[in-house]
């Protein structure tokens, strides 16, 4: 099936996937990856500029919502319990340090927040990306 042809969550713009990366490097790898299959995306550098896009833009819900926490100098608890309230139902892909604990009021969200940890490639974030939107509350590890 042709990326134009395809339906479904994340393939048009009132429904995109979300990504939020400060990082521009990881942001524009995700971005070109989910793109190549079609996806609708709305590629965002930061937790800040995400709240204000969906402030902006009411008829936006989000089918799934990428979070990369590296870097993000605004990712506050409150803005997360924000974030988290104006995308609900859509479920959470975060990828967060492999070092650092992830924040709390994300492991609170479970079952509808995926953690992936770092190291982790680009494949393995689209690929998990694509499960959760195909309805798999089970995702490949």
């Amino acid at each position: 099936m042709k990326p134009a042809e395809q339906k479904g969550p994340g393939f048009d713009a009132r429904h995109p996937i979300l990504l939020i990366a400060a990082q521009w490097r990881p942001r524009a790898y995700i971005l070109a990856e989910l793109q190549e299959l079609g996806y609708e995306v709305r590629a965002l550098p930061g937790i800040h500029f995400a709240l204000g896009y969906l402030i902006r833009r009411p008829q936006v819900h989000p089918a799934l919502v990428i979070l990369d926490t590296e870097e993000d100098p605004d990712l506050t608890p409150e803005r997360l319990e924000d974030m988290l309230a104006i995308t609900e139902p859509a479920p959470w892909l975060v990828i967060t340090s492999g070092t650092r604990p992830v924040p709390p009021v994300l492991a609170r969200a479970a079952p509808r927040v995926h953690i992936l940890k770092r190291p982790i490639s680009i494949g393995q974030v689209v690929e998990r990306a694509r499960a959760l939107l195909a309805g798999g509350d089970e995702i490949p590890s």
